[in-house]
């Protein structure tokens, strides 16, 4: 190998970048402590919980049910009565024209009517009032899965961001020990200029990478404080590097309770309610009554007047006002019934569709751990004792080292997916924790 001392720019290319990236790398580090004094940690669990507390979603869906609620006493009540003032039988001509006491028939008079709905309607009114707070329940619900999902979803991603970065430092640690011992190596002789400025140029791509990887674990990070609704947004991380939490699936398990899925029982209110509204159209063929009485008062030297009065609703025409509106109820609860049987379809064929990808992710990530990693490390190492040997290139030990890191992060993404994937099996049906 050539011993002659490397001309004025290769010595300039060596040093110079050299600094850069220890000046950077002083920077990053400086920042790193800055950050992670302000990161507040938190497991799981507790971020379910913090997430299900302090979700808006949850909130509004809870004022919803507390207004449903109020409803409940008012929807079975008769309507409010009504009163009635009135003159009657004025005379306008003749002798006692515009008098209001010289005609014996001349009556001021006040009213009293209420409006009676027959009772099956009323029932069916107060049925359909508690079946509306039972569906703003249900959808309470819909909601809490989707926000215990979603914040699981965000804590997952946040944590593996995490453990890859930290993966990644600690990988790329080795690529540094070959930077600062680059001009060394030059210097005795025992690698080209070209070697060196790869290894500068190769760091250079393992800082773009590691800006790559800084940005996933800031938007993770994002995400997470989202469903947080933390103070200090930034501030927020999954644990991290301690492991990810796993989830029993049992597809037997899954499908024999799909009918507790949140989104399914949100159907059964639903129905209730449109059945309470099919019997309350059946009573409107029964017609509704209302009763007053009066009381009429007239001039001097002549008496007041009792009156009272019953009065009935004739449906006449049942086939043009009431019949419509049966077969609408009716086609709803048909229209009810078969969005039910189309959800339970669709999610058996999501939980087997994530089943088969969680099977497909354990089988990738099985042959990756146990196979192809321990086969990267020992190239790696292999590779390396035959530069030291002056057997093999330094461009072997990168591509070895390279090869190993894309292994390890690839790993952590493989089991990324499926703690994610196996998440989003758990919260088809609804668990007791967290």
């Amino acid at each position: 190998m050539n011993q002659a001392t490397p001309p004025p720019m290769a010595h300039h290319t060596v040093t110079r970048p050299n600094r850069f990236i220890r000046r950077i790398g002083a920077g990053a580090f400086l920042i790193a402590l800055h950050i992670s004094a302000l990161t507040q940690e938190i497991g799981f669990d507790e971020a379910i919980r913090t997430a299900v507390e302090r979700a808006p979603s949850l909130q509004g869906r809870v004022a919803s049910v507390q207004g449903a609620a109020a409803l409940e006493t008012s929807a079975g009540q008769l309507p409010d009565p009504r009163l009635s003032l009135g003159l009657a039988d004025f005379p306008v001509s003749g002798p006692n024209k515009g008098s209001l006491t010289r005609d014996d028939f001349t009556m001021r008079q006040i009213g009293y009517a209420q409006d009676v709905p027959n009772s099956a309607k009323r029932a069916a009114r107060n049925d359909a009032a508690l079946a509306r707070t039972e569906r703003e329940q249900a959808l309470l619900g819909v909601e809490r899965q989707l926000v215990r999902r979603e914040a699981g979803l965000a804590w997952l991603a946040s944590h593996f961001a995490q453990r890859r970065l930290a993966l990644y430092d600690e990988l790329s640690g080795h690529h540094q020990l070959l930077l600062q011992t680059a001009p060394a190596q030059f210097a005795a002789g025992k690698i080209s200029a070209a070697d060196v400025a790869m290894v500068e140029l190769e760091a250079l791509v393992l800082a773009d990478r590691k800006d790559e990887l800084q940005r996933e674990v800031t938007q993770a990070t994002a995400m997470l404080a989202r469903w947080l609704a933390s103070p200090v947004s930034a501030g927020i991380a999954a644990k991290s590097p301690a492991a990810a939490p796993t989830f029993a699936v049992d597809r037997d398990h899954l499908l024999s309770n799909l009918a507790r899925n949140p989104e399914v029982e949100a159907l059964t209110p639903m129905r209730a309610m449109a059945e309470a509204e099919l019997r309350e159209a059946e009573a409107a063929q029964s017609g509704d009554w209302s009763w007053s009485v009066g009381y009429g008062r007239r001039g001097q030297g002549f008496g007041d007047l009792v009156s009272a009065q019953v009065t009935f609703e004739l449906p006449v025409a049942t086939g043009k006002r009431q019949e419509p509106q049966i077969r609408a109820r009716q086609k709803e609860l048909t229209r009810i019934d078969a969005e039910r049987d189309e959800l339970l379809r669709r999610h058996t064929q999501e939980i087997d569709t994530l089943l088969a990808e969680s099977t497909e992710l354990q089988h990738k990530l099985q042959r990756l751990t146990q196979q192809a990693s321990p086969l990267a490390s020992q190239r790696s190492a292999y590779t390396l004792a035959a530069y030291e040997g002056g057997k093999d290139t330094l461009a072997s030990v990168q591509e070895a080292r390279k090869q190993q890191s894309d292994i390890g992060l690839r790993a952590l993404e493989l089991e990324s997916r499926l703690r994610a994937v196996q998440w989003r099996l758990t919260t088809f049906v609804p668990e007791t924790s967290p």
